[in-house]
């Protein structure tokens, strides 16, 4: 009798040390399926570096504006569209992307289809901390009438900036700020079009060139750079060689030389541009470089919003959602 209950209750605890097992599976289960199901609804952790070439062109009309933002950092934005896409096209953008505050904004010269917008953005509520905007020389901007600088606009909206409390600061040559998370923007020309190394010119050139870098990843902005300024940079292939290129003038022929691409030597082209400019003869040099040394471009026109991303060193590029290329840096 001792045996047999002996054996009955050795029966016994080891079924409850599999019951003990089975609940201790099943709730390791549940935690896991609970877990997964709440990083389904966590939100995606931002790249360490994004910007977006904003689509605020249109048929017939071509802008610039770039927002780039830095995770933990700062947010800039470079130009900002036309006032006739403002509404459209730029203020549902940083909605969309939940922008409140904007650290700076770098106008890169003053062509309406760069400045336009920002009296927009100012308008909206959304804080903006400063504003690089280099007043022209009237009589640089003023051989553009009726069809190209307006000085009288430029110190109309530049009163209105004002009057938002945002301070205006001017943009000079080596000037470096800081981001955040190791990144850099800095100044490499600011020219006035009267003082400059190749004699006066046009409004163009006027242009703020800027190289941004982050975790090896090099970014130039060169505005409407044109001719006579782009063969100047040229000379100096070190300074401006970068991984992508926001391609000048939206494209089109008046802008840098050849001998400009191929100093910067990007893998990537942007270009803001609609599509009908872009796939017009007045941009088919700028087009059949880009196609011979097979480098993908990025249109605004054919492409909608262009987004950049890095993240470990490695770039990743975006239209509409899609992403189109991985590689780290060179």
């Amino acid at each position: 009798m001792r045996a047999g209950v002996t054996v009955q209750r050795q029966g016994a605890c080891d079924d409850l040390q599999k019951y003990h097992a089975k609940l201790i599976l099943f709730c390791m289960c549940c935690l896991a399926v609970g877990f997964m199901s709440g990083c389904r609804h966590m939100p995606a952790r931002r790249p360490s570096l994004e910007w977006v070439m904003i689509n605020v062109n249109q048929t017939g009309q071509q802008a610039d504006a770039h927002l780039i933002r830095v995770r933990d950092g700062k947010t800039i934005l470079i130009d900002a569209g036309h006032r006739n896409t403002a509404e459209s096209m730029l203020l549902p953008f940083l909605r969309r992307e939940g922008i409140t505050t904007i650290d700076s904004v770098f106008i890169t010269h003053p062509h309406i289809d760069h400045y336009g917008g920002l009296e927009y953005i100012l308008r909206s509520g959304i804080n903006v901390g400063e504003i690089f905007f280099n007043l022209p020389d009237k009589e640089v901007c003023d051989r553009e009438i009726p069809w190209g600088c307006n000085y009288q606009d430029v110190l109309t909206v530049r009163k209105l900036y004002s009057s938002y409390g945002v301070e205006l600061k001017k943009a000079s040559a080596g000037m470096k700020f800081t981001l955040g998370d190791a990144t850099t923007l800095e100044i490499l020309y600011a020219f006035d079009g009267v003082h400059t190394p190749v004699g006066k010119t046009d409004v163009n050139d006027l242009s703020l060139v800027m190289m941004l870098r982050h975790q090896g990843i090099r970014c130039l902005y060169t505005g409407d750079l044109n001719k006579k300024i782009g063969t100047y940079v040229a000379q100096f292939p070190k300074r401006i060689a970068a991984d992508v290129l926001k391609v000048p003038h939206h494209g089109t022929e008046s802008t840098v030389p050849d001998a400009f691409f191929q100093s910067v030597s990007p893998r990537y082209g942007l270009v803001p541009a609609p599509a009908s400019l872009w796939q017009s003869q007045r941009s088919r040099r700028i087009r059949e470089w880009f196609s011979l040394h097979q480098v993908p471009v990025f249109v605004n026109g054919l492409d909608g919003d262009i987004r950049v991303t890095v993240n470990r060193s490695h770039l990743h590029i975006e239209k509409e959602g899609r992403k189109l290329k991985s590689s780290p840096s060179r």
